[in-house]
């Protein structure tokens, strides 16, 4: 067991809700790749516009 997974059962363990720590597993990582891509397309589709220094 790695790690992670050792923290998270640790953490997620206390938390007492109707999804079992296998769905954990699989909800965690969708959920950070999602976080990295919006912030990924705020830092490089999104940026705001800077005005030119005179």
């Amino acid at each position: 067991m790695s790690f992670a997974t050792y923290y998270m059962h640790l953490i997620f363990g206390k938390i007492p809700s109707l999804m079992g720590s296998d769905l954990i597993l699989c909800i965690l990582p969708v959920l950070i790749i999602s976080i990295l891509f919006f912030s990924l397309e705020i830092m490089f589709f999104k940026t705001p516009k800077l005005r030119k220094v005179k």
